[in-house]
This record gives C-alpha cells, structure tokens and sequence, in this order.
C-alpha cells in the first residue's frame, strides 16, 4: 500500500512538472491563443491524467443519459468522447466542438477505430457555437473554461444552445496552467444565467453541474 501511495504521488508530481513546462511552452509560442495546441495532445490522455481523472466517474458525474443530445465543448483527441456516445447510445447524439481543425482530425480517427457513429466531431468557436438555440440537453467541458478568451460570452452560447432546464457540466483538475477555483466557476455561472445543482469534489480538483434555468441571466 505504502508503495503504491509513492507511485501515485510521483506520478502526480511528473504531471505537475509537465504542465508547468506546457504552460510556459504555452506562453512563449503560443501567445494567440491560449487553446492546448495539437502538438501537446498527449497531455490530454496518459496515464497520470486516468489516476488524477478517472474516465468513468468523471462521465458519471454529468448525468449523461441515453437517447439525449450532447455537446462537448473542447474535446481535443478524445479523452471523454467515446464513453459519452456510447452512454448516449444509437438514439442519442455526441455533438464535439473543438477550435483546432487538427484536434478535429484526431478525434475522428480515434472514433473511426472505436467503431463510433453518432458522434459528430465540427470545427468550431465557443464564442459563436454553430448549433441552433435549444438544441442540446446537455453540455459539458473539461479543463477548457480558463482556455476561453471571453468567458461570459462563451456561457451565454452555452445558454443559448440549451434546452430550458439542460444541463451544464464544468469540470477542473490541478495541475491545469488554466484551472479555474470553484467560486469562479459558481460566479461566472450564475451571471449567465446557470443554477448551481451539483459540486462534486474528487482528488484534485472538481465538477459542477448547472441548470440553464427559464428568464434572464443575473445581471
């Protein structure tokens, strides 16, 4: 026991040190754009990633049910992808919405060989969402919120794109460069419009579900 508490620890450690190296990498080469570029894809899926955030709990953790429309914002490789449309089933939709035309590409691939077919992977702005106003039940991003260069604005398309009473899932883990502290998340949220429903806290870091509620966002 005591071994395998060292290994974890290490291996959070190994990812902290890593992170800081793409965070400055991020700063010195990519000052556009604060998305994860594709050249950094594999800090999207390792195996400190699975022991820090568990695939599956994770998913649990955002009420995702068969037959209902998704919509994962920044989906990058596909860390969530598949499990998600395999829980939405053939009924259901997986709508992934990424910046990068590249990390687009991965994931299809990577659906391709998971023989997934209702997923629908589209290049795409959070800030101007190419869906039509109420169209998904739910929505969900992981470590992307911090990424965004105007925040409030990518919520309220998050909002628009809702059906009344959706669910929005936003979740964080440390060592993130870009991770958000659960009050901001709350705040950022409920300005726009979103009702607190859930706080999940697991080993480093959270999840919180919202409900994209009738009327105006708070002012």
């Amino acid at each position: 026991m005591r071994a395998l508490f060292l290994l974890l620890r290490l291996v959070v450690v190994a990812w902290a040190v890593v992170s800081a190296l793409w965070l400055y990498s991020l700063t010195q080469r990519y000052k556009s754009s604060r998305a994860c570029p594709y050249s950094w894809r594999w800090m999207l899926d390792n195996l400190p990633r699975r022991v820090v955030q568990p695939l599956r709990s994770t998913v649990d953790s955002f009420h995702i049910d068969r037959g209902k429309i998704v919509l994962e914002l920044g989906p990058g490789p596909g860390y969530f992808s598949v499990e998600v449309a395999r829980r939405v089933g053939p009924e259901g939709r997986l709508v992934c919405v990424d910046i990068q035309p590249e990390m687009i590409g991965a994931l299809r691939r990577r659906l391709l060989r998971e023989g997934v077919s209702n997923a629908l992977p589209t290049v795409g702005d959070a800030l101007a969402l190419p869906l039509a106003d109420c169209s998904v039940d739910c929505a969900f991003l992981v470590t992307v919120l911090g990424e965004l260069p105007d925040r409030p604005k990518a919520l309220a398309e998050l909002r628009r794109v809702l059906k009344p009473g959706g669910i929005l899932s936003i979740a964080e883990t440390l060592p993130d460069p870009d991770y958000q502290f659960p009050d901001v998340v709350r705040d950022l949220c409920r300005a726009s419009g979103f009702r607190l429903l859930e706080h999940h806290r697991c080993l480093l870091g959270f999840t919180m579900n919202f409900a994209a509620d009738g009327g105006a966002p708070a002012p």
